[in-house]
């Protein structure tokens, strides 16, 4: 089926408004621009392809800075007998690229989730300025000060390991002027990067078993949150070769694997918790901070390691609490071996969330899936000259009408869940919806009983059922 996703975009015309996309592309992983295709994929055509292929290039070279043209590569296409400009934008090796009369804000800068193109966060435009300048946050300077370790240090004795002002110096916890680093705070008993952790009753956020939130020492929150799951997550008994044994919910290996990658991984220049949700049939580890590095979810199913914060990442290991660096996300998958469900993964360029089916008990319905796609079925799919652009069946077409749906859905809750209460304008504001279609997926979250509005029109923001 060729359709609008990720990587793909229909465009009926050039426009300049094409460059919002043109920058999405260059700033996430890239894709193509079919220009002369309805939205639903009706091949229309255009006039004078290489007139609009020259104009279209212009445009690139004056609106977009820094010099996107690099990144761009034009093709005429002929379909159905009629021509077609062929737009692939690779990913820039200069991020981020902005529309150059809006400057590097948030209205000049854009990302791609989905079949949509949205404006990018403050916290993702400074990703992208560190990972161009090599710059790691858990190196900077912490604006506070007076810290202590007394948590870490205990925690270092029960390995034998000293925590010194050389040791904190090596590690990274202070600078060459023995201030403490942003990492040294996560690792203070004064760290407030705190995690949310509830327990519900059945399968919705309705009625809580039990909920606590974590602060202090990472070493501290790891070890409440795992009494946490330890405590609400149960267990099946069965009998194998006549021997009793207790079959956990979920695998242990795997919710340690998805916690520590969690806290490994999180960015934590977004000053806002992590999330952690048990419900009947799943449990959820939501935190702020997409792939880093610009990796792929192929790449990290892989043996492949690309930490936001390798300094963290060395002590957890040091300390036992990781296993070899890149081997997280394939320990889930074997922990799930010889089960009928398996590890579920929800990006988007600032958010990652890792679902882990109950083994005990598979879900009556299908868990929401991750808007991810196969660089490699992408790249498919986009072959200029080559990509099958007939139209899909109708029941293939309506299935991807819900699953776009689905994403947009899964977007905004997530936004919701993490940073709300919010105002809808706030929500379009980091969005390419229009207020057309927000209000209509805030709707139908509603309708399935996922969020709340309160408040009257004026004043109405929009909050996660408890």
């Amino acid at each position: 089926m060729f359709a609008e996703n990720d990587m793909v975009e229909f465009k009926r015309e050039p426009s300049k408004a094409l460059m919002k996309t043109v920058i999405a592309f260059a700033n996430t992983h890239g894709g193509v621009i079919y220009i002369g295709i309805e939205d639903d994929g009706t091949v229309c055509g255009i006039d004078d392809p290489e007139a609009a292929m020259l104009a279209f290039t212009n445009c690139i070279r004056d609106s977009i800075k820094p010099d996107a043209s690099v990144v761009v590569q034009c093709e005429v296409l002929e379909k159905d007998g009629k021509q077609l400009v062929g737009v692939r934008v690779e990913r820039g090796a200069k991020r981020p690229y902005y529309l150059a009369s809006k400057g590097m804000r948030p209205e000049g800068v854009y990302v791609r989730q989905g079949a949509a193109s949205y404006m990018a966060t403050e916290a993702e435009i400074r990703e992208m300025l560190k990972q161009a300048e090599g710059f790691y946050h858990e190196d900077g300077r912490s604006l506070q000060q007076d810290l202590t370790f007394d948590y870490t240090r205990k925690a270092f004795a029960e390995h034998g390991m000293e925590l010194g002002s050389a040791q904190m110096r090596s590690l990274g916890l202070t600078d060459e002027d023995g201030q403490f680093t942003n990492l040294g705070l996560l690792f203070s008993d004064q760290c407030s990067s705190a995690m949310k952790l509830a327990a519900f009753f059945g399968t919705k956020r309705t009625k809580f078993r039990g909920r606590t939130e974590t602060e202090g020492s990472l070493l501290k929150q790891v070890e409440e949150a795992l009494d946490f799951l330890a405590k609400y997550t149960d267990y099946e008994t069965k009998f194998v070769d006549m021997r009793r044994v207790d079959y956990e919910d979920f695998p242990p290996d795997a919710t340690r694997e998805a916690l520590f990658n969690a806290v490994v991984h999180r960015d934590y220049a977004v000053p806002a918790a992590s999330l952690i949700s048990v419900l009947d049939d799943r449990l959820e580890i939501t935190s702020h901070g997409g792939l880093p590095g610009g990796a792929s979810m192929e790449e990290f199913q892989m043996d492949v390691s690309v930490p936001r914060n390798p300094k963290l990442a060395a002590i957890f290991y040091r300390l036992g609490l990781i296993e070899a660096y890149g081997t997280g996300i394939v320990r889930m998958f074997e922990a799930y071996e010889g089960s009928d469900v398996a590890p579920e993964f929800h990006i988007t360029p600032n958010l990652f969330r890792v679902v882990l089916p109950n083994r005990n008990r598979p879900p009556e319905g299908p868990l929401v899936r991750a808007a991810t796609h196969s660089l490699q079925e992408t790249a498919a799919e986009v072959d200029l000259g080559n990509a099958d652009m007939s139209a899909p069946a109708e029941g293939a077409r309506q299935a991807a009408v819900n699953s776009e749906l689905e994403r947009q859905e899964q977007l905004v809750l997530t936004m919701i869940e993490l940073d709300g209460p919010l105002k809808r304008q706030a929500i379009q504001e980091r969005t390419d919806f229009s207020q057309a279609t927000l209000l209509r997926i805030l709707k139908r979250l509603m309708e399935k009983g996922l969020i709340r509005a309160e408040g009257n029109t004026r004043r109405r923001v929009y909050a996660a059922e408890a």
